[in-house]
């Protein structure tokens, strides 16, 4: 079963299907150690906190929430009241739901597969967060627009300015490219702990 949901999240990554890629990462995660999960899922979000932190420096909580979930292996009682501000900034959102997953996911009442789903979930949104700050560190304009007009009817497609931008940014090859060889590089990690 491991060669076939790591076969499957191979070919998901070369079809840029997170459906299925949520899907067969949950189901690989079922079949790690859990602290392995936990740790694919905590590197991802530490490797995008230093672009959070670039455009948030003030926002020292997510890399002392990372260092206690590092040194504790368990969620804090509270989270600070700094994590209930909007943090505007490509890949921020995407990063903080990951990281929110990250605490779920260690939430103790809660049963091992969904623990496992939330750590998938993470790794997901991670994922996602630094494919959002690369395109657009490469196109600011379109962050300017999106921030500036994003819920604005656009002519041109009939939907909204977000809407557009989105999908100008889902669309763009060198997204497509990172997205596969990230999803690519996770598979080869996976593989590595379930072999050792």
């Amino acid at each position: 079963m491991t060669a076939d949901d790591l076969a499957e999240l191979r070919a998901a990554a070369r079809g840029r299907d997170w459906s299925a890629l949520q899907t067969a990462l949950a189901r690989l995660f079922f079949q790690m150690d859990f602290y392995a999960a936990l740790e694919l899922a905590v590197t991802r979000l530490h490797d995008f906190l230093p672009v959070f932190e670039r455009h948030h420096p003030e926002a020292t909580w997510p890399r002392r929430l990372l260092v206690s979930v590092v040194a504790y292996g368990r969620a804090p009682d509270a989270l600070p009241p700094e994590a209930s501000q909007t943090y505007t900034s490509p890949g921020a959102a995407n990063f903080l739901s990951g990281l929110f997953d990250l605490l779920r996911c260690l939430e103790q009442r809660t049963p091992l597969e969904n623990r496992l789903r939330f750590a998938a979930s993470a790794v997901s949104n991670a994922l996602l967060a630094g494919l959002a700050a690369d395109w657009y560190d490469q196109h600011p304009d379109a962050w300017a627009e999106q921030q500036a007009r994003g819920d604005d009817p656009d002519p041109e497609t009939g939907g909204t300015v977000r809407q557009r931008i989105y999908a100008r940014f889902w669309l763009d090859a060198i997204t497509a490219e990172r997205d596969t060889a990230a999803w690519l590089a996770l598979a080869d990690a996976i593989e590595r702990k379930l072999s050792a």
